[in-house]
């Protein structure tokens, strides 16, 4: 992962570091963050044999969809500040 930021150095490392299932909890939460940002839309969340299927869209219109994990909402909401100070530099 050459010519990435700092910051993003470190989130790339970290996730790396992690289980894969755990990965893609990380990879949700941050998919919300950007939703938050306004840089994803969240499309339509649909059911399916794996569970919930979410399906974002980027502002550039790329679309993309994603299993939402089975996680807490206390769990997402501390994830996501985990990842903001990640990204923050802290």
């Amino acid at each position: 992962m050459a010519n990435l930021p700092p910051e993003l150095q470190q989130l790339a490392t970290h996730m790396d570091a992690q289980p894969a299932h755990v990965q893609v909890i990380f990879q949700y939460c941050l998919y919300l963050m950007m939703v938050q940002a306004g840089k994803v839309e969240l499309i339509e969340t649909t059911p399916s044999d794996s569970g919930p299927l979410c399906t974002f869209r980027t502002v550039a219109g790329d679309m993309f969809t994603l299993v939402k994990p089975q996680i807490r909402p206390e769990q997402e909401a501390a994830l996501i500040e985990q990842l903001r100070e990640i990204l923050d530099g802290g």
